[in-house]
């Protein structure tokens, strides 16, 4: 009995540590990060900001790894879409959206055919064409050539 009690706290606390080290806070540093998070993937800086990225399993799915920005050696945002890290302060990206909520007004249902858009269907306008060059006259090409050579 004593071992599964055992067992029951470690697991408890394992769980309770692994998500306290998960959370990132708005001030942190670059140092702080890696120490929760482990070492980003990648790592990109512009002038005074600081991307650390690191993956997440679902790049494919929602279309990006997690990412932490850090400006002036202090965190100021970032974007999870991994259910096991998440960042205390309000984050830059806007909220998944639902399945659901992404419907269609008007009582529209989910479908596997891709929609099409309205400008998409419409032709573009063809060029207009040049005109063709005038014809020149008889008399008009006669005064406008060079006059022959004369040979000597």
């Amino acid at each position: 009995m004593r071992r599964i009690a055992l067992v029951v706290a470690l697991l408890v606390a394992v769980a309770s540590s692994a998500s306290a080290q998960a959370s990132i806070d708005p001030g942190m540093t670059k140092d702080q990060v890696i120490a929760r998070l482990g070492k980003p993937a990648s790592e990109h800086s512009s002038g005074t900001k600081t991307y650390l990225y690191y993956t997440n399993g679902q790049e494919k799915t929602v279309g990006m790894s997690d990412m932490v920005a850090i400006e002036d050696g202090k965190v100021v945002d970032a974007v999870f879409r991994s259910n096991s890290r998440k960042y205390s302060g309000t984050s830059s990206s806007p909220k998944p959206v639902s399945a659901e909520a992404a419907i269609v007004k008007g009582g529209g249902k989910p479908s596997s055919k891709p929609m099409k858009m309205a400008a998409a269907a419409k032709k573009a306008p063809e060029p207009k064409k040049a005109a063709p060059p005038a014809k020149k006259s008889a008399d008009t090409a006669k005064k406008a050539a060079p006059a022959p050579a004369k040979k000597p």
